[in-house]
């Protein structure tokens, strides 16, 4: 097995790769209240999944199965 490795490159900033590549200040915002939006979406599940709640969905088994009859 290879010894440990540790990785000295500077990664760039978000805004250092908007600038790159020439996004707009308007659209990084945009994006960066998306991710805020999805990181908090995944928050609220990761919790509720961690004190057993789930969220209240519509299923089927409203609905009755028809019933046989065994006589023929």
């Amino acid at each position: 097995m290879s010894g440990k490795v540790i990785i000295t490159t500077p990664y760039p900033t978000p805004d250092e790769v908007a600038a790159y590549y020439k996004i707009p200040a308007k659209r990084v915002a945009e994006l960066r209240q998306m991710i805020n939006e999805i990181r908090a979406a995944d928050a609220a599940k990761a919790n509720r999944k961690k004190n057993g709640h789930r969220k209240a969905t519509t299923s089927k088994s409203s609905t009755r199965r028809k019933s046989t009859s065994s006589k023929r």
